[in-house]
């Protein structure tokens, strides 16, 4: 028994001894060796910093829009967001724009068709935003949820004027840009200032006509409620009653 125990001190012994040589052991990780020919330090292969990319600039920002084919509610809001910022930072240097400006008055033509075209974007997204919470057409059997199109329609209501402001100031930039008679590098950017000074895209308009309709089809949903007051209830409520 004693015999042992010894044997267990022992071996108890020999372990702490050689954790102790390994803790003492001093791991040198600057030594050099060689690959491919030159000297490397080991220290050069350890990531002390992860560099990540951080957005500074309007492009950075603008270029943090992204559209999916299919899309939500969160997926707009956060686009908003970031072209919101984005009107509000420097732009990058012109070399790094995001097309060749050769003279002044190109990067000049440059930055006011970056905010026309941010402005038409967050434009876009709130009517986007509006469509989901609109309705095509008001049929009767839709009626049976009265209390709920009065409130989703309410929504859209307040997203198209929100819109609106959006549109107006890129038709300010869109004149702007327009004072300056070179075609840059920007495709669709270009063809959106043309449309827009030609009078061909009159987003003024189309929201105009989305929010006349929205206000016949509010008019129906409220007769049919004047009519039937007990039905501006949630359609869950008035399965209780």
């Amino acid at each position: 028994m004693k015999q042992g125990i010894l044997y267990s001190l022992l071996f108890l012994g020999s372990l702490f001894s050689v954790s102790l040589g390994a803790w003492e052991t001093d791991i040198d990780y600057n030594y050099e060796y060689e690959k491919n020919g030159p000297y490397t330090k080991f220290s050069d292969w350890v990531p002390y910093k992860l560099h990540k990319w951080e957005p500074k600039y309007l492009e950075d920002f603008y270029e943090l829009y992204n559209l999916k084919q299919h899309y939500n509610d969160n997926e707009l809001r956060k686009n908003i967001y970031w072209l919101k910022i984005a009107l509000n930072k420097r732009f990058r240097h012109p070399k790094h724009a995001l097309c060749e400006t050769k003279t002044e008055q190109e990067y000049y033509k440059y930055r006011n068709l970056m905010f026309m075209h941010i402005n038409i974007q967050i434009m876009r997204s709130y009517m986007r935003i509006a469509s989901k919470f609109d309705k095509r057409h008001v049929y009767f059997y839709n009626l049976d949820f009265a209390h709920e199109l009065k409130e989703s329609f309410g929504v859209a209501e307040s997203f198209y004027k929100e819109a609106i402001p959006y549109w107006e100031k890129a038709k300010e930039y869109a004149d702007k840009a327009n004072e300056v008679p070179v075609d840059l590098d920007l495709g669709t950017i270009e063809t959106e200032r043309y449309q827009i000074v030609t009078g061909k895209l009159d987003f003024g308009q189309i929201i105009e006509t989305h929010l006349d309709r929205l206000d016949g089809k509010k008019k129906i949903v409220s007769e049919y409620l004047a009519k039937y007051p007990e039905a501006d209830a949630k359609a869950l409520d008035l399965i209780d009653r």
